[in-house]
């Protein structure tokens, strides 16, 4: 078998056994990939070097889909419609991917390292936020940059509670009843708005 086959045996295992589990061991992940601990290292250098890169891939696929919906052209949609669309995509991403999340904001092994993910891909200046922070400024007719991130930073908080109540539920493998909840989510969603606006 290729190298580059072996590789992406590990990743695609490692991510599917992330997504259930939210924790792997490094046996957890040989014995599904059928690879050894040395073949772990060979090609991703250690075990959180291969969990950094998972969650990193994870993150960028929600930032670059969140910019897509921004981006979709020839579409009347509202202030209103945009937001709602965007808060239950990341929803329901982070639903799919309950394991990948639990890990990014719950694992002591990286920590230090996802917090910083986070807060570099969502908070400080880089080419994302300040692309979000323009979007809220058009969608809200607000100039002001302080007050952009505020409104950014309410909308952010507001909607994060319920993922850090499924993350939680996750944790003790008890059904999540908020975010599956499609009636729940779509009132939460019309709250969060109303609080916006």
């Amino acid at each position: 078998m290729k190298a580059n086959d072996i590789k992406e045996r590990i990743l695609e295992t490692t991510k599917r056994l992330l997504i259930e589990q939210g924790q792997v061991t490094i046996k957890d992940i040989t014995s599904a990939s059928y690879t050894n601990i040395a073949s772990v290292n060979y090609h991703f250098g250690s075990k959180e070097a291969l969990l950094e890169r998972i969650t990193k891939e994870a993150i960028d696929v929600l930032k670059n889909d969140v910019v897509s919906i921004l981006l979709k052209e020839g579409e009347n949609r509202n202030k209103h419609q945009l937001l709602e669309e965007i808060i239950d995509y990341i929803y329901t991403y982070c639903l799919e991917n309950i394991g990948i999340i639990s890990y990014l904001f719950l694992s002591t092994d990286y920590q230090i390292s996802s917090s910083n993910l986070l807060i570099d891909t969502f908070f400080s200046d880089n080419e994302f936020t300040r692309f979000i922070y323009q979007e809220v400024g058009l969608t809200s007719k607000l100039l002001n940059q302080t007050q952009i991130k505020a409104r950014y930073m309410v909308l952010f908080s507001s909607f994060a509670m319920p993922l850090f109540i499924s993350i939680s539920k996750n944790q003790t493998k008890e059904k999540d009843t908020l975010l599956s909840d499609l009636e729940f989510r779509k009132f939460f969603i019309e709250e969060i708005l109303r609080i916006v606006n």
